[in-house]
């Protein structure tokens, strides 16, 4: 195994980012074309976050055009204000006597989008108007934030077409207020991330929703009107909606490059420098004229570099492709580099914790006792990563800060089939099929006596003997094709011997990542067609990752039945305790104050680790690969290709 040092690598990315500071926001025209490969599937889908189904490579994408906005995330994942959009002077903060906060903005008069569309105050205004109205949640958007702006809950619920806490002031002005205390009892202010809510992206109303619409102020909030006098309804605007949504080409954008084609069955997205382009919050534009995006196949991507298909391979984890990269820059195979960076993210499996044998919290310990997570890591992150024991990075302040906490208090659920049985048998799996006693050791599969009430939606696998339920210990497992995680539980965990040892059985089922993410969700986020609101699955292996330094976990939790049903806790791991430590450790505390909100995460982190909703697997030290045509490329733990690619500059072979 070959370890590069990760300190020649610190320097050279250190000197890297001297040298873009040094070239600053220059204005040289943009040429050339990169490759760049990704592992994830885009799925066509260009809308914002609040329909949550956003994918990376879809995220990357919006992005790489949708960049127009009042707030950015800088190289070191902290929230800025957007000097390229906001005025001189232009953005203030007040705070009222119940602690309201409104956010006022007044945006500079010559921006306009790739169509040559005039941009407006009222394009920052048009999103919200839209995701926080009954039609949106029509159509599907999810969010909470309708509970935290002033008249949102009317404007939710259908009641009112005025939404009071979003302001037209003006051709270039507007303003958003944020509740103190919102409509479902949370405290929303202070809150530890604050400059996250005066963020509004800029969207063009015609492309979204059709021919004369615009929002408009009567002095009582904002609210959408069209010039043919159409109502604001689903039916009014789904069909232009969805073609915007889902457009494969000329979308109407303000980010620095246009969407030329998306060919989904060849799975390769093309993007041109969008010359209307008013630059990030740094003004930074584009340096190379074209980008093609393409999918890649796991058990090709190495020979697709080799062979000059891909050129930027961004992230990579899989410690066998970064040697074998290496392996090719060393024999002079391709003319390349490396970024490395700590991974801002962790991979994982997550149960759902309301289904099957998955909702019984020690059952959900022991499975994590029966996984030699150390080695996994070590396995599949070839020295390039680390086991994680919580649901954080290592690229975290936070984690930096808390090493000694999580040594004396985080259980590391080492593998131990002995403390896996006892958990077992602590909660009744201490039956055979045919409902006698289980015989420890005896390999076959541990049942419990349920009621009807713990066995919902698990029925098809109980077994019912002499009028008693019995419920196995077999986890239904949705795994996503391709995917070397899953090859590797599969080796380590799902046909591990210890897994048989300990009478548990989990069963994989291999579909799309799309097909993973509607069984999650519960509903079909990604339009595949069909019923998934049925719970079906209660394993899933996949990751998480943050392209912010904003850690904030507040609603993954919830135990809220409106916000569930909006598609929140895919775990379904409803905990009170979880749920309010989830939230005091963003709301409550002041920005800046670092100490509160350390001490919040570290007890959040204690009762995510007792719980269990997910078996946290790795963090890794990513790896980057691109090609010497181009300089002053630099990625970071929250700083993606995406990012990168707009400094960096091509200077051909």
């Amino acid at each position: 195994m070959k370890l590069h040092s990760r300190i020649i690598s610190f320097v050279l990315a250190v000197l890297m980012l001297s040298a873009l500071a040094l070239t600053g926001c220059g204005s040289s025209k943009p040429a050339g074309q990169v490759i760049i490969g990704t592992s994830t599937e885009a799925s066509g889908d260009w809308s914002h976050a609040a329909f949550g189904s956003n994918n990376a490579t879809d995220s990357s994408v919006l992005t790489l055009t949708d960049d127009c906005a009042t707030v950015a995330s800088d190289q070191n994942g902290d929230y800025v204000l957007n000097d390229s959009v906001v005025a001189k002077n232009g953005y203030t903060r007040t705070e009222d006597a119940d602690g309201n906060v409104t956010y006022t903005f007044k945006i500079k008069e010559d921006l306009v989008f790739n169509n040559g569309d005039p941009i407006k105050a009222e394009n920052f205004l048009a999103w919200s108007l839209f995701a926080l109205s009954k039609v949106g949640a029509e159509m599907g958007t999810t969010t909470a934030g309708y509970n935290s702006i002033p008249g949102g809950d009317k404007y939710r619920a259908g009641e009112s077409n005025i939404l009071p806490g979003l302001r037209l002031l003006g051709e270039y002005e507007f303003s958003m207020t944020q509740l103190k205390t919102g409509y479902d009892g949370n405290t929303y202010l202070p809150y530890y991330y604050d400059l996250a809510y005066a963020s509004a992206r800029a969207v063009n109303l015609t492309y979204w929703f059709g021919e004369g619409w615009h929002v408009k102020d009567d002095g009582e909030g904002a609210y959408l009107v069209n010039d043919n006098g159409l109502e604001f309804t689903m039916d009014n605007i789904a069909d232009t909606f969805t073609a915007a949504q889902y457009a494969t080409s000329d979308r109407v954008t303000a980010g620095p490059y246009n969407l030329v084609n998306f060919d989904k069955s060849a799975n390769e997205i093309t993007l041109e420098v969008n010359p209307n382009y008013c630059g990030n919050f740094e003004g930074q534009k584009p340096g190379i004229q074209k980008v093609i995006i393409v999918k890649t196949e796991d058990d090709t991507v190495i020979d697709t570099i080799a062979t000059g298909g891909i050129q930027i391979y961004s992230g990579i984890s899989d410690g066998d492709q970064i040697n074998a990269i290496y392996d090719l820059m060393d024999n002079g195979t391709i003319d390349s580099k490396f970024c490395e960076y700590d991974r801002a993210g962790y991979g994982y499996f997550a149960f759902a914790c309301d289904l099957g044998p998955a909702q019984y919290t020690e059952f959900r310990q022991a499975v994590a006792h029966l996984l030699d997570r150390n080695e996994f890591a070590n396995t599949f992150c070839q020295g390039y990563g680390s086991v994680v024991h919580g649901p954080y990075c290592t690229a975290f302040t936070m984690y930096e800060d808390s090493k000694k906490f999580i040594a004396n208090n985080i259980d590391t659920y080492d593998y131990s089939v002995e403390d896996a049985v006892a958990l077992l048998k602590q909660i009744g799996f201490v039956y055979n099929e045919d409902g006698s006693d289980y015989v420890d050791g005896s390999g076959k599969l541990r049942y419990k006596k349920v009621t009807a009430a713990e066995a919902q939606n698990y029925e098809s696998f109980c077994k019912t003997v002499g009028g008693d339920t019995l419920m196995p210990a077999l986890l239904n497992w949705a795994s996503s094709d391709g995917n070397p995680v899953s090859d590797l539980l599969v080796t380590m965990l799902a046909n591990g011997a210890g897994t048989k040892q300990a009478g548990v059985e989990i069963r994989q089922n291999v579909m799309t990542f799309a097909e993973l993410i509607n069984y999650m969700y519960r509903q079909d986020a990604y339009g595949l067609g069909g019923d998934y609101s049925v719970p079906t699955y209660n394993m899933f292996n996949l990751a998480t990752g943050w392209n912010s330094g904003a850690y904030d976990f507040s609603f993954d939790f919830t135990t809220d039945p409106a916000y569930i049903a909006d598609g929140y806790n895919t775990t379904h791991c409803y905990d009170e305790q979880l749920d309010k430590l989830s939230m005091d450790m963003v709301y409550g505390v002041e920005p800046g104050d670092y100490k509160t909100y350390l001490d919040k995460w570290q007890q959040f982190v204690d009762r995510y680790n007792e719980l269990l909703p997910q078996v946290p697997l790795y963090s890794n030290i990513y790896h980057s690969v691109y090609p010497n045509t181009i300089k002053n490329y630099q990625e970071g733990p929250f700083w993606g290709y995406e990012n990168a690619i707009l400094y960096a500059k091509y200077i051909g072979d």
